[in-house]
């Protein structure tokens, strides 16, 4: 892939991380299997958002080469490159941090929504699942992202591609003002599609939301069962 108009020669790079993190990237865009492109995610994810906690100088050169490996129509796996971003978008302080490193970062984030929206409306549903999950991280307005996701869960006929938006959804109100109407909650907790209640009950479980109609944690392993049973997960690098 060509990285001839990416700086990875700037002083505050470390010579040895940019040699992995480029091999990385082939790796990615060279990938003949699914396992192999989850590998090549997940060897950059270590090197560029270890633990998906920090973001380091090379993870800036690093989201402009995926941008880029994004805009490449032969590429296979953008799925991937895109859930990695929205972990890089989801490390702490990327979107609001002033640090001049975080900044950078963000900066180039901002540069994949484009591609990021046009790909929410593909036919493929495991980016298309993806985008709108980036998206969702990304939200410059999360009360208004709320409605479009919410209302887009609601016209959604494939099970998958509907708990991608109603999770989205989900994410967008706690960006907007910290909590999830009570209502859309209920909404997804009893839904009938178990992919809706699994995406959904474990984002509020890891976000600490106490459930007043029941137990939480449970019915979202019960879901989560039946999610396995039915194959209504989409492949993720982690």
């Amino acid at each position: 892939m060509d990285h001839s108009d990416i700086d990875w020669a700037a002083p505050s790079l470390d010579p040895n991380v940019v040699r992995e993190v480029r091999g990385a990237l082939r790796d990615l865009a060279e990938a003949a299997s699914e396992g192999e492109a989850i590998d090549a995610t997940h060897a950059l994810h270590e090197s560029i958002c270890y633990a998906a906690v920090t973001v380091e100088a090379e993870t800036v050169p690093a989201v402009g080469a995926l941008r880029r490996l994004l805009a490449d129509r032969g590429f296979v796996w953008p799925q991937f490159a895109l859930q990695l971003l929205e972990t890089v978008a989801s490390v702490d302080g990327v979107l609001a941090s002033a640090t001049a490193l975080k900044g950078a970062v963000r900066e180039e984030l901002l540069r994949v929504l484009p591609w990021a929206e046009e790909a929410s409306t593909r036919a493929d549903r495991d980016v298309r699942g993806a985008a709108v999950l980036f998206l969702a991280t990304m939200s410059q307005d999360g009360a208004e992202d709320f409605r479009r996701f919410r209302t887009l869960a609601g016209e959604e006929t494939d099970d998958v591609a509907q708990a991608d938006l109603a999770l989205a959804a989900v994410m967008c109100a706690v960006r907007a003002d910290g909590r999830v109407p009570d209502g859309f909650v209920r909404t997804c907790l009893t839904h009938g599609n178990p992919a809706v209640r699994y995406r959904v009950g474990l984002f509020l479980d890891d976000h600490g939301y106490q459930y007043p109609d029941g137990d939480l944690r449970a019915l979202t392993e019960a879901a989560g069962a039946d999610v396995l049973s039915r194959g209504l997960y989409r492949m993720e690098y982690m």
